[in-house]
C-alpha cells in the first residue's frame, strides 16, 4: 500500500519546500531493518545528469523506512515532533487515512499560492515510512522518473 500511495502522492503536484527535521534515531535503534536516504541538490544533480532524468530542479529527497520485529515498537507519538514542525511551518494535511492498523498522511506546503512541498507519513503495525521531497518537479517529469526501470548504484553518489 505504501509504495502505491507514495507514487500516487508524488504525482500530484510540483514540489519545493523547506527542510524538516527527520531525526528518528530512537526508532532506528529499535528497528530490525532500516533504510535512511538523504539526497541533497548536488547528489541529485549528478544522478539526474548521469541517468538523463528530468529531476534537476529537485533540491532534496529524504526517506526513512523502518521495519520492526513486532507491533507496538513504535507509536503515533513518535511522529508528534514531525507533525508539529510541519503544522508550525504552514503545512496542511490533505489526506488522512486510518484503517485496519494502517495509517497514511500526506501534507503539502503552499508558498506564493503554489504547491511548494510534499510530506508522506505511512505506518503499518510493523513498518513506518516517511518521505519528503523539496524542489520543483512537474507531473510529466515525475512520471518519466517513476516509469523508468533504471537502477542507480547509490554508492556512486559518494564520489
Amino acid at each position: 500500500m505504501k509504495t502505491l500511495t507514495l507514487v500516487l502522492a508524488l504525482a500530484i503536484a510540483p514540489v519545493w519546500a523547506q527542510k524538516l527535521d527527520f531525526n528518528f534515531d530512537k526508532l532506528a535503534e529499535k528497528a530490525k531493518e532500516k533504510a535512511e536516504i538523504n539526497l541533497e541538490s548536488d547528489q541529485l544533480e549528478k544522478m539526474a545528469g548521469e541517468l538523463h532524468l528530468p529531476i534537476k530542479a529537485v533540491s532534496a529527497v529524504v526517506l526513512r523506512h523502518y521495519e520492526f520485529d513486532q507491533p507496538g515498537q513504535f507509536s503515533d507519538a513518535d511522529l508528534t515532533n514531525l507533525r508539529k514542525q510541519a503544522v508550525a511551518a504552514g503545512w496542511t494535511r490533505f489526506l488522512n487515512v486510518k484503517e485496519d492498523g494502517e495509517s497514511t498522511e500526506i501534507y503539502s506546503l503552499k508558498q506564493n499560492g503554489q504547491m511548494a512541498g510534499f510530506l508522506l507519513i505511512a505506518a503499518e503495525a510493523k513498518e513506518l515510512t516517511v518521505a519528503y521531497v523539496a524542489g520543483n518537479i512537474s507531473l510529466p517529469q515525475l512520471q518519466a522518473v517513476v516509469q523508468s526501470s533504471i537502477q542507480y548504484d547509490m554508492k556512486g553518489l559518494e564520489k
